[in-house]
């Protein structure tokens, strides 16, 4: 059988259909490579941000309560009333108004001079109301089960709706015939609608509220 030459363009032709294919080929290749890596990037990112979601919810329930005045500048002047407690401290836990002795729904705080008076934890402002007693209280919502009273403000510095955090100043201490005439603020403390001891909560961690 006679050989067929291939004729002279041919072979050229073909080269460049290789080398058109093959760079093709490579574009195609680096287009995918960083497609993978976009996608990468956009799944780490995703889950960066969930990381970070976990850790500062973590950070707020894991949180601890503090104490709502500076304890350098105030005293405890009476204890929270306890039924069960032995009859020198339920003494100790009245409050005398008006030629009465009440059963102390709280903690009452008292100072020479006027003291700021903080949020024990964060929350939201739920009320402002006027008490017979201490006169203005600003309530603090920090979950749907847990509430805090602090009776007897003055300078009120939030209002209804206001969002504060650990240590935000609600307002100041004033003179109350409550506190014997001295700088006084009352707290309480409300936990699934109960009244208990703020001294006892205080230094607690939040999660054990929920």
């Amino acid at each position: 059988m006679k050989k067929r030459k291939l004729k002279g363009f041919v072979l050229p032709t073909l080269y460049l259909f290789i080398t058109i294919s093959v760079f093709t080929g490579i574009i195609l290749l680096g287009s995918n490579i960083n497609l993978s890596n976009d996608d990468y990037n956009y799944g780490t990112s995703v889950l960066e941000d969930r990381v970070e979601s976990v850790i500062v919810e973590d950070e707020i329930t894991s949180g601890t309560i503090s104490t709502p005045v500076d304890t350098d500048k105030t005293n405890i002047a009476i204890h929270f009333y306890n039924v069960n407690d032995e009859e020198g401290r339920q003494q100790e836990s009245l409050i005398y108004y008006e030629n009465t002795y009440l059963p102390n729904t709280g903690v009452l705080y008292v100072g020479e001079e006027v003291f700021e008076v903080k949020s024990v934890f964060n929350g939201k402002v739920t009320e402002i109301l006027e008490d017979e007693f201490f006169g203005e209280c600003v309530v603090v919502e920090h979950s749907s089960n847990l509430r805090t009273y602090y009776y007897g403000l003055d300078e009120i510095e939030v209002e209804v709706g206001s969002e504060v955090v650990n240590g935000t100043v609600l307002g100041v201490s004033k003179i109350n015939a409550i506190g014997n005439n001295k700088n006084s603020f009352l707290l309480e403390v409300y936990y699934n609608n109960e009244l208990i001891n703020p001294e006892n909560f205080i230094g607690t961690k939040f999660a054990d509220y929920e």
